[in-house]
């Protein structure tokens, strides 16, 4: 595991204390928040590149790091039609 250190400005921390639960150390809370928040990035990019048809949904769970079935209940989630072309297929078994 590798140390980063970060500057955070005075509103961040105030939040942060805001939310965070008592007996939780602050690095501790903010590696959660960090982690949640990647994985929330690697779902939303996941989705932009199904929507522009960049990948397929086999693709984008792989991106997002979900099983297909958790990124069908995504889109789905979001609203987004799923289409699954030949091609996609083709891509999914290169």
């Amino acid at each position: 595991m590798e140390t980063v250190s970060l500057k955070l400005d005075d509103e961040f921390l105030r939040a942060l204390k805001e939310i965070k639960e008592p007996r939780m150390k602050k690095q501790t809370f903010i590696r959660h928040l960090l982690i949640s928040g990647l994985k929330q990035y690697q779902i939303d990019m996941a989705v932009k590149k199904y929507l522009d048809g960049e990948v397929s949904t086999w693709k984008a769970s792989e991106i997002a790091g979900v099983s297909l079935r958790k990124m069908n209940m995504i889109l789905h989630e979001k609203g987004i039609e799923l289409h699954y072309s030949e091609d996609s297929l083709r891509e999914d078994l290169e």
